[in-house]
């Protein structure tokens, strides 16, 4: 059996544990009372991980974790590495702004042209009314079409989809349908050009032109009947029965929602077999969490794997309290789970690999 190494997330730093079929151990930790927002890795090379850490930087490793080195400053939200060019890298920051590396993160070019869309896009570019002058709106997540290097969208948080079809010289908003741009992860029909799915704070969407327009595909969902509790945030396609198969993180509502009233987030995981249209439940026993991020087996496209808590990075919520959560895997393409790490500070963020 391979030997696996978990990278995983917290408000307050990242821990890295090891497996070779026993319970995880741990090995290593970084960014001691630090929020991690997204972890990404290079296939193939299990050894490059790059760390995007809240207001402080993006951080790469080249020694799986072991040490960390700074590779862009500023408020870095995510990564995304080129599936068609391994050496390209992607990163997103707030305020709103896309930098480029050719070099897996040594040097970085900003694409600036993202910020040149109309007035009436960037109005949407805010925060909640709280938060104006404390936090500024960021990029949340780059997805770059597996067969066209060049069609590249980017989602805001808060602030809606902005699509470039000339490899980020240019770029246009396309959020016409989404009630509520507070945005998390977007993804294209497998083997479509113009077929995307996104996820947001309020609702779950399919667009089939390329995101000029949008409409929620959420039958089945737990909260379907009340769109401002229809929250989703991350979600992978598999292969499942040789069609592809969505998985989807849900709750009832954002943090705020739960935050507030004092109740469990009522967290759950969705699978739907036929493209959005119907959904159903997969998990029964994680209410009191929320299953913020999925990550993919480095081996086995069955296995996902979902990192999940009460605790949050979100609006409303105490950032400096972990909160209680897990580490929970399925091996049948998402349509059972089991935990592996049954008791964690809330993973936020997670990256499975060899070691």
């Amino acid at each position: 059996m391979d030997k696996l190494r978990y990278y995983l997330g917290h408000n307050r730093g990242l821990q890295i544990l090891e497996s070779n079929g026993a319970a995880p151990r741990p090995v290593g930790s970084a960014f001691e009372n630090s929020t991690l927002e997204d972890l990404k890795g290079i296939p193939g090379k299990p050894e490059v991980i790059f760390a995007g850490v809240a207001f402080e930087g993006g951080y790469r490793s080249r020694d799986a974790g072991k040490t960390w080195e700074k590779v862009l400053d500023g408020d870095v939200r995510t990564f995304t590495v080129d599936p068609h060019d391994e050496r390209i890298v992607y990163a997103g920051i707030g305020p709103v702004r896309l930098f480029r590396s050719d070099d897996e993160g040594t040097t970085w070019e900003p694409l600036d042209g993202i910020l040149d869309v109309p007035p009436e896009a960037k109005e949407k570019w805010d925060v909640p009314p709280p938060y104006r002058g404390k936090e500024e709106p960021h990029v949340r997540h780059i997805h770059i079409h597996p067969d066209d290097a060049r069609q590249i969208f980017v989602l805001l948080e808060h602030g809606g989809c902005l699509l470039s079809r000339d490899g980020g010289t240019t770029w246009a908003d396309r959020s016409d349908g989404i009630d509520y741009v507070d945005m998390h992860m977007i993804a294209n029909y497998p083997g479509s050009r113009d077929r995307y799915y996104v996820s947001s704070a309020q609702g779950f969407y399919r667009s089939d032109d390329m995101g000029a327009h949008w409409y929620r595909v959420e039958n089945g969902m737990p909260w379907a009947d009340k769109p401002a509790w229809c929250y989703s945030h991350e979600w992978q396609f598999l292969e499942a029965g040789g069609h592809p198969r969505m998985v989807v993180c849900g709750s009832r509502g954002s943090p705020g929602v739960w935050a507030l009233d004092h109740t469990n987030p009522d967290g759950h995981i969705l699978v739907s077999d036929n493209g959005g249209d119907d959904w159903r439940v997969v998990t029964h026993d994680i209410e009191k969490w929320v299953p913020w991020v999925l990550a993919p087996h480095p081996g086995d496209p069955n296995t996902l794997y979902c990192g999940m808590g009460n605790g949050a990075r979100g609006y409303f919520v105490n950032t400096k309290t972990t909160g209680e959560g897990a580490l929970y895997v399925s091996r049948d393409a998402g349509e059972t789970w089991e935990p592996v790490i049954p008791a964690s500070p809330t993973v936020l963020t997670a990256l499975v690999t060899y070691a």
